[in-house]
C-alpha cells in the first residue's frame, strides 16, 4: 500500500480522499456527539448573527476571524453540529492536500509522492476532536498556507512581496487563534535559513503579520470596542494556566500512535545521507515547526487531543523519511497497516464495544443528551458554568463566557462593574435567570430596578421575569 502512494498520479489522490471519507463518513451517519466547545462557538455565531459585535456585545475570547466563520455558518445553517463537522472535515482534507502539494512543488524529497498527505489524514482521523471546528483548526490552515511564502529564496528587491504575503497569512492565523502568532518563530528561522538580508526580510514579513491587525484595530477603534478587543483577545490567551480538558492518560493513549510514528521518522531522518542544500534547510525549518507546535500545545490553558492538530504537519513531513527508507517494503506496509488498524480501533471503539478495555472518557467534552432542562425555546442567562441551559435556548446579554463575566459579576463591590451590568441588562432582559452562583440576592439589593423584576420558579435556582 505504501508503494502505491509513492506517485502523484490523480488516481492516488482520489484513493486518498476515499480512504479519508471511508473513515469519517460512517461515524457521521452513525451519529455526531454534541460537544461543549462546539456549542460555545455556535452561541458566538448566533450572537453575531443577531447583530451584536464581538467583544462589545459578546464577552468571549474567540479570535475575530474564527468568530466570523461561526457567524457565517450561523447565517447559512444555524446551530448545526453536522455542518460544523463537515466544515472541519473539509478543512483537514485541504490542509493535507495543500501541505503535500507544497512539499512536492518545492522538491523537498527525492521524488514527489502522496505519503505525507496519507499520514496526515490517517492520523487526523484518530479522534472526533480533530473533526471539531475549532479556532485552532481554522488558524492551522493559514499557517500551512504561509509555508510556501516563508521559505522563499529571497533576492534583494525580487521576492519581497512573497515574504509580506507569508507574514500576512501568519497574521490571519493569529486572528483565528492568537497563540499561533508564535509561528513567527518559524518565519524568523526560515528567513535566517533562506534569505540574503535577514533583518530586512524578517521586518517585511513582520509588517505583513501586523497589517491585518492594523486594519482590525482601526475598525474596533471607530466602533468603540478597542479596549475590549485588547483585553479579551490580545491579552487573554497568555494567562499560561495549563489544564487538561480530558484526563492526561486518555490524551496519552490517543496520541501514542502519532508519537511512535514521529519517533521512528526522526530516527530515520537522522540517518539520511547528505542531500541538497535546500532540502537540508527545509528540514531545519520543520524541526523549528515541530518544537513551536509542542510549545504552543503544552502552554495552553485547555489541552486536549484537538490541540495536537498543530503537530500533524511536521509528523507528516518527517514520516516520509521512514516510509520511503531503504527498509523492506513488507516492514513498512506492516507498520502502516498496524497504525491504520490502531486508528480505526480507537475511532470506532464505542461502535465496536471496545471502550471497556481502552477506558477512554470523553464526557468532559460532551453535552449530556439525557440531562434535560426545564426551560425550552426561551431567552436565558446562566450565572455560572452550566452551559447545558443554552442547548435549546437563546443567550442574551454579552455574558456568554462565565469566566470572562467575572470582570463584572466577580467585582460587585465596585461601582463601575455594577453600572456595566445595569447597562447591559437595560438593553436586554432574559426571560429566565439561572443562578448557579447564588448572586441574585446581592444583585437584587444593588440593582432592584433590574433584578427585582425576577421571581423564583418552582426550581430553586431558576428565576423568571415577571
Amino acid at each position: 500500500m505504501i508503494s502505491y502512494f509513492r506517485s502523484i498520479l490523480p488516481s492516488r489522490l482520489i484513493l486518498l480522499v476515499l480512504i479519508y471519507l471511508g473513515i469519517q463518513l460512517p461515524l457521521i451517519i452513525w451519529g455526531i456527539p454534541a460537544t461543549t466547545p462546539e456549542l460555545l462557538h455556535m452561541l458566538v455565531g448566533e450572537r453575531l448573527a443577531d447583530g451584536f459585535s464581538m467583544y462589545k456585545g459578546v464577552y468571549d475570547n474567540t479570535a475575530p476571524l474564527s468568530a466570523m466563520v461561526f457567524w457565517v455558518i450561523d447565517l447559512m445553517a444555524g446551530r448545526s453540529f453536522l455542518v460544523y463537522r463537515f466544515t472541519a472535515m473539509v478543512l483537514l482534507l485541504l490542509q493535507a492536500i495543500i501541505f503535500n502539494s507544497t512539499l512536492n512543488h518545492h522538491k523537498v524529497y527525492a521524488s514527489n509522492n502522496y505519503l505525507p498527505a496519507l499520514i496526515y489524514l490517517v492520523l487526523g482521523s484518530l479522534s472526533f476532536e480533530f473533526d471539531m471546528l475549532t479556532p485552532l483548526l481554522i488558524g492551522n490552515t493559514f499557517v500551512i498556507l504561509s509555508l510556501p511564502y516563508i521559505i522563499t529564496l529571497s533576492r534583494e528587491g525580487f521576492d519581497n512581496n512573497r515574504l509580506f504575503v507569508g507574514g500576512f497569512m501568519l497574521g490571519l492565523a493569529a486572528m483565528s487563534y492568537l497563540p499561533l502568532a508564535m509561528f513567527l518563530i518559524v518565519g524568523l528561522f526560515a528567513v535566517i535559513f533562506f534569505s540574503s538580508n535577514t533583518f530586512r526580510s524578517f521586518m517585511l514579513m513582520f509588517c505583513g503579520f501586523l497589517f491585518p491587525y492594523a486594519m482590525l484595530m482601526t475598525y474596533y477603534f471607530y466602533t468603540g470596542a478597542l479596549s475590549e478587543f485588547i483585553t479579551l483577545h490580545l491579552l487573554r490567551p497568555w494567562q499560561l494556566q495549563v489544564d487538561f480538558l480530558r484526563p492526561p492518560a486518555d490524551v496519552a493513549k490517543l496520541m501514542a500512535i502519532p508519537a511512535v510514528i514521529l519517533v521512528l521518522s526522526l530516527l530515520s531522518a537522522s540517518s539520511l545521507p547528505q542531500r541538497l542544500v535546500f532540502q537540508v534547510k527545509f528540514q531545519q525549518v520543520m524541526w523549528v515547526w515541530l518544537l513551536t507546535s509542542l510549545l504552543i500545545i503544552f502552554t495552553r490553558d485547555e489541552i486536549s487531543v484537538a490541540t495536537f492538530t498543530l503537530a500533524l504537519p511536521p509528523i507528516a513531513y518527517f514520516s516520509e523519511f521512514f516510509f520511503y527508507s531503504g527498509r523492506k517494503l513488507w516492514i513498512l506496509n506492516t507498520v502502516f497497516l498496524v497504525a491504520l488498524a490502531g486508528v480505526l480501533v480507537l475511532r470506532y471503539r464505542l461502535v465496536l464495544g471496545l471502550n471497556k478495555y481502552l477506558l477512554l472518557d470523553e464526557s468532559p467534552l460532551l453535552l449530556d443528551p439525557d440531562n434535560k432542562v426545564p426551560i425550552q425555546n426561551s431567552t436565558v442567562l446562566v450565572l455560572g458554568n452550566d452551559i447545558r441551559y443554552y442547548t435549546h435556548n437563546k443567550p442574551v446579554t454579552p455574558y456568554l463566557n462565565w469566566e470572562l463575566a467575572q470582570r463584572h459579576f466577580g467585582k460587585l463591590g465596585e461601582y463601575k462593574a455594577v453600572f456595566d451590568i445595569y447597562e447591559n441588562f437595560r438593553k436586554e432582559m432574559p426571560a429566565y435567570l439561572i443562578d448557579k452562583e447564588g448572586l441574585l440576592p446581592e444583585l437584587t439589593y444593588k440593582l432592584p430596578a433590574v433584578f427585582g423584576r425576577y421571581e423564583q420558579t418552582e426550581y430553586p435556582d431558576i428565576y423568571k421575569l415577571k
